[in-house]
């Protein structure tokens, strides 16, 4: 559950992991996606929040704006819906082929459950929670993702997401509670894609982490191997994904 604290921006220097060989193709666009959730007034389990709108449209427009990137789409409160990320071979309505799926990288921003099984919406079109067993992501298109969520990537319970690997590259997010903050999305776009510093999507991740978390906070990032050190497409490499799968917890 996220704590509604704002939290001044930290300065830190962090070694840029090395990246594997393989290479996007040059002049392609890619496409990003985000959803955010700040009305939570019709979910029973959690408190409204405050800075989803400004965590999600910062990654989004940040991102999309970049020559290599465009934006997909964008919604927020009561048109971010569980159903946008779930995968139609589960059970219920998943269209995540025509939404998340469809994207290279996708960023939710909003409440996680405590005991990391999934993240939460506002409305009950079609849950109010998104469940790791609903996942199966990169069968569409999707190479990344981001949860800006407490709890979701918690140490022991993280391997609950390998089954929504299936083309995924990574998935970064909080092995902690984090905060309600207004800029993570920016500042991690920022390490991404050259703005500041160009950076791998976990390392990138972390640091944005560090900048607008106490040290009481961990971030978290699980990712198949030789896709750990993946840049985004137009500003460094990516790894095939391969069979097995790394995750770390980082201090912030």
């Amino acid at each position: 559950m996220k704590q509604k604290v704002k939290i001044r921006l930290l300065p830190l220097l962090v070694g840029v992991l090395l990246a594997s060989a393989v290479v996007g193709p040059a002049g392609a666009y890619y496409y990003c996606y985000a959803e955010w959730v700040n009305n939570y007034s019709s979910n029973p389990d959690f408190r409204d929040l405050d800075h989803n709108d400004e965590n999600a449209q910062g990654f989004y427009y940040q991102l999309g704006g970049d020559s290599s990137w465009w934006g997909n789409y964008i919604y927020g409160d009561g048109q971010a819906l569980e159903r946008h990320w779930k995968d139609p071979s589960k059970s219920g309505n998943g269209i995540d082929y025509i939404y998340a799926d469809k994207a290279h990288f996708a960023f939710f921003s909003g409440h996680g459950y405590d005991d990391g099984s999934g993240f939460a919406f506002g409305t009950s079109q079609d849950d109010f929670k998104l469940h790791y067993n609903d996942a199966l992501w990169g069968n569409t298109q999707m190479d990344w993702i981001t949860l800006d969520a407490c709890r979701v990537l918690r140490e022991d319970r993280h391997t609950n997401w390998y089954s929504a690997f299936d083309g995924l590259h990574s998935m970064t997010g909080f092995h902690t509670n984090c905060y309600d903050v207004t800029d993570r999305g920016s500042v991690f776009v920022h390490r991404l894609v050259g703005t500041w510093t160009v950076q791998p999507i976990t390392t990138a991740w972390f640091v944005a982490a560090k900048d607008t978390e106490p040290s009481t906070t961990y971030a978290a990032a699980l990712a198949r191997d030789r896709c750990w050190s993946d840049y985004v497409y137009g500003h460094g490499s990516q790894g095939a994904p391969g069979t097995s799968f790394l995750y770390s917890k980082y201090q912030c």
